[in-house]
């Protein structure tokens, strides 16, 4: 599917349907660097059960545009894609690392068909270290490789390490570069009250990138929140360790009111 919003054609990768699906639908958003391939995993295992849409932010894999440098531009557009996409039928947010903060912002003002979010290895503030910044203006390729030290829990197969940083390598190092821009900026601890949604919080027991206290501040901070630790696991949790985050996930959407 391309949503064409404010002149920009954007990617999104569409639910293969059944006719079986349930409410709510789910729109997944990337990290930084990423694309909605990142979701694979989630999205065969809910094909059937609920509509899995998966958004390549402007810039990003099939999406046409400039990226942003701010956490809050990026949830403009989300807010967009969502109203397009599901109109006021209930849907929930699944957002992974920078898509979490976006998810997090969007839900100060919630659309009003969002039932719920689902935050994945994320957190409120998102502070990046200055070596990642250098490495993106100076030598990128120390920066891909430096995922494969960081991003992943030491269990992880390699061949999966290599598909991942892979599909990072397809975004351009100042698109990365303004993506934790983007992220260093980010900081919504003093107003996570406002957001009553309810709130599932994801994250890998070994994950370096947003450790395990990022998002035991989240689940702490927001009302009614459910924290779930999935173990050998790193910061691409979703593609780690599927089948235990896609559990996850399924019993969030059952205890939905809707």
């Amino acid at each position: 599917m391309i949503l064409n919003i404010n002149a920009t054609a954007l990617h999104v990768l569409e639910p293969e349907t059944t006719g079986t699906e349930k409410l709510p639908s789910l729109l997944f958003i990337h990290g930084a660097g990423g694309n909605g391939e990142l979701w694979e995993a989630q999205a065969s295992a809910l094909r059937g059960k609920h509509a899995v849409f998966r958004l390549d932010l402007p810039g990003h894999g099939g999406s046409k545009g400039r990226g942003e440098d701010r956490i809050s531009a990026y949830a403009g557009w989300v807010r967009l894609a969502s109203e397009k996409i599901f109109g006021l039928e209930p849907f929930v947010l699944v957002g992974h690392s920078m898509g979490g903060a976006i998810t997090l912002e969007l839900s100060l003002t919630p659309p009003k068909g969002l039932k719920g979010i689902v935050l994945v290895g994320s957190g409120a503030k998102l502070a990046v270290t200055r070596a990642i910044f250098q490495m993106l203006s100076e030598n990128p390729e120390a920066f891909f490789e430096s995922l494969d030290r960081f991003a992943f829990s030491p269990a992880a197969p390699q061949a999966l390490r290599d598909r991942i940083i892979h599909l990072t390598r397809q975004c351009p190092p100042a698109l990365l570069f303004d993506d934790f821009k983007a992220c260093d900026g980010f900081d919504l601890r003093s107003r996570l009250s406002e957001i009553t949604l309810p709130a599932l919080v994801l994250c890998g027991e070994e994950d370096q990138l947003t450790p395990l206290k990022y998002s035991s501040y989240l689940h702490e901070n927001l009302c009614g929140s459910r924290l779930v630790t999935i173990p050998k696991a790193g910061h691409m949790v979703m593609a780690e360790q599927p089948d235990l985050l896609n559990t996850a996930i399924e019993s969030f959407l059952r205890s939905l009111a809707l």
